[in-house]
Protein backbone atom coordinates (compact mmCIF):
# COMPACT_ATOMS: atom_id res chain seq x y z
CA UNK A 1 0.00 0.00 0.00
CA UNK A 2 2.84 2.76 0.93
CA UNK A 3 4.43 1.36 -2.18
CA UNK A 4 1.50 2.54 -4.48
CA UNK A 5 1.17 5.95 -2.72
CA UNK A 6 4.85 6.36 -2.77
CA UNK A 7 4.31 6.01 -6.38
CA UNK A 8 1.23 7.82 -7.40
CA UNK A 9 2.96 11.06 -5.05
CA UNK A 10 5.73 10.78 -7.29
CA UNK A 11 4.36 10.78 -10.14
CA UNK A 12 2.27 13.69 -9.34
CA UNK A 13 5.06 15.54 -8.28
CA UNK A 14 6.97 14.90 -11.72
CA UNK A 15 3.97 16.05 -13.77
CA UNK A 16 4.01 18.90 -11.83
CA UNK A 17 7.61 19.75 -12.24
CA UNK A 18 6.81 18.74 -15.99
CA UNK A 19 4.12 21.49 -16.23
CA UNK A 20 6.54 23.92 -13.85
CA UNK A 21 9.67 24.07 -16.44
CA UNK A 22 7.37 24.98 -19.20
CA UNK A 23 6.15 28.27 -20.12
CA UNK A 24 1.66 29.03 -20.82
CA UNK A 25 2.95 30.10 -24.78
CA UNK A 26 4.70 26.38 -24.92
CA UNK A 27 1.73 24.48 -23.81
CA UNK A 28 -1.01 26.79 -25.57
CA UNK A 29 1.62 25.95 -28.70
CA UNK A 30 1.90 22.15 -27.74
CA UNK A 31 -2.08 21.49 -27.97
CA UNK A 32 -1.99 22.93 -30.94
CA UNK A 33 0.62 21.07 -32.52
CA UNK A 34 -0.79 17.62 -30.92
CA UNK A 35 -4.51 18.49 -32.09
CA UNK A 36 -2.84 19.27 -35.99
CA UNK A 37 -1.35 15.92 -35.51
CA UNK A 38 -4.35 13.78 -34.07
CA UNK A 39 -6.25 15.60 -37.83
CA UNK A 40 -3.38 14.83 -39.57
CA UNK A 41 -2.94 11.28 -38.61
CA UNK A 42 -6.44 10.35 -39.18
CA UNK A 43 -7.01 11.26 -42.25
CA UNK A 44 -7.72 14.79 -42.54
CA UNK A 45 -5.02 17.50 -43.58
CA UNK A 46 -2.31 14.82 -44.17
CA UNK A 47 0.92 17.08 -44.79
CA UNK A 48 -0.21 19.23 -41.96
CA UNK A 49 1.82 16.95 -39.49
CA UNK A 50 4.99 18.55 -40.16
CA UNK A 51 3.96 21.96 -38.86
CA UNK A 52 3.95 20.34 -35.13
CA UNK A 53 6.93 19.65 -34.71
CA UNK A 54 8.61 23.58 -35.47
CA UNK A 55 5.82 25.10 -33.54
CA UNK A 56 6.75 23.48 -30.78
CA UNK A 57 9.85 23.99 -31.11
CA UNK A 58 9.70 27.18 -31.23
CA UNK A 59 9.34 27.33 -27.32
CA UNK A 60 11.92 24.56 -26.43
CA UNK A 61 14.98 22.50 -28.44
CA UNK A 62 13.83 20.62 -31.76
CA UNK A 63 15.42 17.34 -29.66
CA UNK A 64 12.87 18.12 -26.87
CA UNK A 65 10.12 18.78 -29.09
CA UNK A 66 10.77 15.55 -30.67
CA UNK A 67 11.25 13.44 -27.61
CA UNK A 68 7.67 14.67 -25.94
CA UNK A 69 5.97 14.14 -29.85
CA UNK A 70 7.15 10.51 -30.11
CA UNK A 71 4.53 8.96 -27.16
CA UNK A 72 1.91 11.32 -28.22
CA UNK A 73 1.90 9.91 -31.84
CA UNK A 74 2.12 6.22 -31.04
CA UNK A 75 -0.77 7.37 -29.22
CA UNK A 76 -2.43 8.22 -31.79
CA UNK A 77 -1.52 5.92 -34.15
CA UNK A 78 -2.98 3.33 -31.14
CA UNK A 79 -5.93 5.20 -31.13
CA UNK A 80 -7.16 4.57 -34.56
CA UNK A 81 -5.30 1.20 -35.24
CA UNK A 82 -8.37 -0.85 -35.27
CA UNK A 83 -10.21 1.58 -37.81
CA UNK A 84 -6.77 1.55 -40.14
CA UNK A 85 -5.87 -2.41 -40.02
CA UNK A 86 -9.02 -3.53 -42.22
CA UNK A 87 -8.62 -1.47 -44.70
CA UNK A 88 -4.66 -0.57 -45.54
CA UNK A 89 -3.03 -2.10 -48.64
CA UNK A 90 -0.99 -4.73 -47.93
CA UNK A 91 0.77 -4.24 -51.25
CA UNK A 92 1.72 -0.92 -50.74
CA UNK A 93 3.27 -1.77 -46.70
CA UNK A 94 5.03 -4.78 -48.06
CA UNK A 95 6.48 -2.28 -50.79
CA UNK A 96 7.35 0.38 -48.92
CA UNK A 97 8.24 -1.10 -44.96
CA UNK A 98 11.89 -2.06 -45.88
CA UNK A 99 12.91 0.64 -47.83
CA UNK A 100 11.70 3.55 -44.52
CA UNK A 101 13.67 0.75 -42.05
CA UNK A 102 16.72 1.56 -44.19
CA UNK A 103 15.64 5.23 -44.47
CA UNK A 104 15.25 5.03 -40.35
CA UNK A 105 19.05 3.34 -39.64
CA UNK A 106 20.21 5.56 -42.04
CA UNK A 107 18.55 8.66 -39.60
CA UNK A 108 20.17 6.88 -36.61
CA UNK A 109 23.63 6.80 -37.96
CA UNK A 110 23.46 10.48 -39.72
CA UNK A 111 20.76 12.23 -36.61
CA UNK A 112 24.19 14.11 -35.36
CA UNK A 113 25.07 15.78 -38.82
CA UNK A 114 21.75 16.76 -39.78
CA UNK A 115 20.73 20.38 -39.08
CA UNK A 116 17.02 20.93 -38.94
CA UNK A 117 17.52 23.72 -41.10
CA UNK A 118 19.06 21.63 -44.21
CA UNK A 119 16.69 18.88 -43.39
CA UNK A 120 13.62 21.60 -43.81
CA UNK A 121 14.62 23.07 -46.59
CA UNK A 122 15.41 20.07 -48.32
CA UNK A 123 12.37 18.35 -47.87
CA UNK A 124 10.40 21.77 -48.57
CA UNK A 125 11.66 21.53 -52.12
CA UNK A 126 11.24 18.70 -52.73
CA UNK A 127 7.82 18.15 -51.87
CA UNK A 128 7.21 21.98 -53.65
CA UNK A 129 8.43 20.44 -57.26
CA UNK A 130 6.15 17.14 -56.92
CA UNK A 131 3.37 19.07 -56.66
CA UNK A 132 4.41 20.95 -59.90
CA UNK A 133 4.92 18.10 -61.40
CA UNK A 134 1.72 16.46 -60.51
CA UNK A 135 -0.37 19.57 -61.46
CA UNK A 136 1.79 19.09 -64.72
CA UNK A 137 0.99 16.02 -65.60
CA UNK A 138 -2.82 16.06 -64.07
CA UNK A 139 -2.87 18.49 -67.56
CA UNK A 140 -0.90 16.72 -70.30
CA UNK A 141 -2.56 13.18 -68.88
CA UNK A 142 -5.61 12.23 -68.56
CA UNK A 143 -5.43 8.54 -67.65
CA UNK A 144 -4.92 6.23 -64.65
CA UNK A 145 -1.55 6.51 -63.23
CA UNK A 146 1.00 3.60 -63.80
CA UNK A 147 2.28 2.10 -60.65
CA UNK A 148 5.74 3.00 -59.72
CA UNK A 149 7.28 0.25 -57.58
CA UNK A 150 10.75 2.12 -57.67
CA UNK A 151 9.07 5.72 -56.64
CA UNK A 152 7.04 3.48 -53.51
CA UNK A 153 11.05 2.25 -52.43
CA UNK A 154 12.68 5.61 -52.79
CA UNK A 155 9.55 8.07 -50.86
CA UNK A 156 9.48 4.74 -48.01
CA UNK A 157 13.09 5.11 -47.47
CA UNK A 158 13.04 9.32 -47.79
CA UNK A 159 9.87 8.88 -45.66
CA UNK A 160 11.64 6.50 -42.90
CA UNK A 161 14.89 9.27 -42.49
CA UNK A 162 12.96 12.27 -42.12
CA UNK A 163 10.30 10.89 -39.80
CA UNK A 164 13.25 10.04 -38.08
CA UNK A 165 15.53 13.00 -37.41
CA UNK A 166 12.43 15.17 -37.59
CA UNK A 167 8.94 13.28 -37.22
CA UNK A 168 8.20 14.67 -41.08
CA UNK A 169 8.05 11.48 -43.15
CA UNK A 170 4.29 12.49 -44.03
CA UNK A 171 5.28 14.20 -47.36
CA UNK A 172 7.95 11.94 -49.46
CA UNK A 173 5.43 8.98 -48.51
CA UNK A 174 2.52 11.19 -49.39
CA UNK A 175 3.85 11.75 -53.08
CA UNK A 176 4.04 8.10 -53.89
CA UNK A 177 0.27 7.75 -52.25
CA UNK A 178 -1.09 10.26 -54.66
CA UNK A 179 0.42 8.57 -57.77
CA UNK A 180 -1.58 5.23 -56.73
CA UNK A 181 -4.81 7.04 -56.39
CA UNK A 182 -6.28 4.69 -53.93
CA UNK A 183 -9.70 5.44 -52.07
CA UNK A 184 -9.69 7.97 -49.27
CA UNK A 185 -10.28 5.44 -46.86
CA UNK A 186 -7.21 3.31 -48.05
CA UNK A 187 -4.66 6.14 -48.35
CA UNK A 188 -5.56 6.62 -44.86
CA UNK A 189 -5.21 3.30 -42.95
CA UNK A 190 -2.63 2.75 -45.26
CA UNK A 191 -0.22 5.47 -43.78
CA UNK A 192 -2.09 4.82 -40.27
CA UNK A 193 -0.22 1.03 -40.31
CA UNK A 194 3.02 2.70 -41.92
CA UNK A 195 3.82 5.44 -39.20
CA UNK A 196 2.35 3.37 -36.16
CA UNK A 197 5.04 0.48 -36.92
CA UNK A 198 7.84 3.46 -37.65
CA UNK A 199 7.24 5.51 -34.69
CA UNK A 200 7.48 2.10 -32.86
CA UNK A 201 10.42 1.39 -33.94
CA UNK A 202 12.18 4.88 -32.96
CA UNK A 203 11.71 4.24 -29.02
CA UNK A 204 14.56 2.02 -29.12
CA UNK A 205 17.00 4.59 -30.89
CA UNK A 206 16.08 7.63 -28.98
CA UNK A 207 16.49 6.35 -25.83
CA UNK A 208 20.05 5.01 -27.20
CA UNK A 209 20.61 8.82 -28.27
CA UNK A 210 19.28 10.11 -25.18
CA UNK A 211 16.04 11.74 -26.31
CA UNK A 212 13.75 10.49 -24.01
CA UNK A 213 13.77 11.30 -20.29
CA UNK A 214 10.92 10.71 -17.59
CA UNK A 215 11.02 14.67 -17.69
CA UNK A 216 9.97 14.79 -21.47
CA UNK A 217 7.80 11.15 -20.27
CA UNK A 218 5.56 13.90 -18.44
CA UNK A 219 5.16 16.60 -20.44
CA UNK A 220 4.15 14.18 -22.99
CA UNK A 221 1.62 12.68 -20.14
CA UNK A 222 0.16 16.46 -19.66
CA UNK A 223 -0.61 16.39 -23.49
CA UNK A 224 -2.53 13.48 -24.11
CA UNK A 225 -6.28 13.85 -23.26
CA UNK A 226 -5.68 16.18 -26.38
CA UNK A 227 -4.90 13.19 -28.19
CA UNK A 228 -8.86 11.83 -28.92
CA UNK A 229 -9.87 15.20 -29.64
CA UNK A 230 -7.50 15.73 -32.65
CA UNK A 231 -7.71 12.20 -33.97
CA UNK A 232 -12.31 12.57 -33.75
CA UNK A 233 -12.03 15.67 -35.63
CA UNK A 234 -9.94 14.42 -38.06
CA UNK A 235 -12.05 11.21 -38.38
CA UNK A 236 -14.96 13.77 -38.38
CA UNK A 237 -14.27 16.15 -41.24
CA UNK A 238 -13.02 13.28 -43.22
CA UNK A 239 -16.30 11.65 -43.40
CA UNK A 240 -17.87 14.70 -45.01
CA UNK A 241 -15.87 15.55 -47.81
CA UNK A 242 -16.00 13.52 -51.36
CA UNK A 243 -12.87 11.75 -52.55
CA UNK A 244 -12.26 14.80 -55.41
CA UNK A 245 -12.28 17.15 -52.50
CA UNK A 246 -10.08 14.45 -50.33
CA UNK A 247 -7.30 14.95 -52.56
CA UNK A 248 -7.66 18.49 -53.21
CA UNK A 249 -7.08 19.37 -49.62
CA UNK A 250 -4.41 16.90 -49.24
CA UNK A 251 -2.12 19.07 -52.06
CA UNK A 252 -3.32 21.83 -50.76
CA UNK A 253 -1.55 21.20 -47.00
CA UNK A 254 1.41 19.77 -48.75
CA UNK A 255 1.65 23.21 -50.56
CA UNK A 256 1.36 24.74 -47.26
CA UNK A 257 3.95 22.62 -44.89
CA UNK A 258 6.09 22.71 -47.98
CA UNK A 259 6.07 26.53 -47.77
CA UNK A 260 6.21 26.51 -43.95
CA UNK A 261 9.32 23.92 -44.61
CA UNK A 262 10.98 26.41 -47.14
CA UNK A 263 10.61 29.56 -45.10
CA UNK A 264 11.83 27.48 -41.63
CA UNK A 265 15.06 26.41 -43.71
CA UNK A 266 15.81 29.72 -45.16
CA UNK A 267 14.81 32.12 -42.00
CA UNK A 268 16.21 29.98 -38.97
Amino acid sequence: MSHSFYGIATSMISLLQAFNEHSALFFVLAAISVVILGISKSGFGAGLGVLAPPLMASQSSLAEALAILLPLLIAIDLFGLRRFWASADRRILKLIFWPAALGMLMGYLFFSLITPQMLSLSIGIFTLLFLIQSLVMSRIDLKEAKPYPWLGRLMGCLSGFTSFVAHIGGPPITIYMLREKVSPIVYTSTLGIFFTVMNFGKLVPYAYLDLLNFNQLATSILLLPLVPLGVYLGFYLAKKISAKWYYIIVQFCLLVASIKLIADGLLT
